[in-house]
């Protein structure tokens, strides 16, 4: 049986995410993570929110905010949360979420991790991947 692999035009999407936050989050270090479209598989929209919830109810006492990360354009975007997590809580919730990767922010840079392999990418400040209208 063949090991499933991140496509590489996939990869180059997800490396190319903006965030939106729904309120400041003066965290130095956190995790963003989605429960929605499990090995990027779309499912509805009622689907997607329970899995979130499911997520959401994983974090205890960590403290969170919502997120959504799309394109740059926000033509595509996925209800995610950022929670202050250490990075190996945050793949093994990804992969528990079936999650191809994950965002990973320390000190304003944010990183790509897949939930795959080993793979990490920098992605560079997070400042410049802040979703903007317009």
């Amino acid at each position: 049986m063949e090991k499933y692999q991140i496509d590489s035009r996939l990869w180059q999407a997800y490396a190319s995410t903006y965030f939106l936050f729904s309120q400041p989050f003066p965290v130095t270090e956190f995790a963003v993570i989605t429960a929605w479209n499990p090995r990027s598989s779309k499912l509805s929209y009622q689907r997607n929110r329970a899995y979130n919830e499911q997520l959401c109810q994983r974090f205890n006492s960590a403290r969170w905010t919502t997120v959504f990360a799309g394109d740059a354009d926000f033509e595509w975007v996925e209800e995610s949360f950022a929670v202050a997590i250490c990075l190996e809580l945050a793949l093994n919730l990804g992969r528990k979420f079936e999650q191809n990767a994950i965002f990973y922010v320390q000190n304003e840079t944010v990183f790509l991790h897949s939930c795959i392999d080993s793979r990490c990418d920098e992605l560079g400040a997070l400042s410049e991947r802040i979703y903007v209208s317009g």
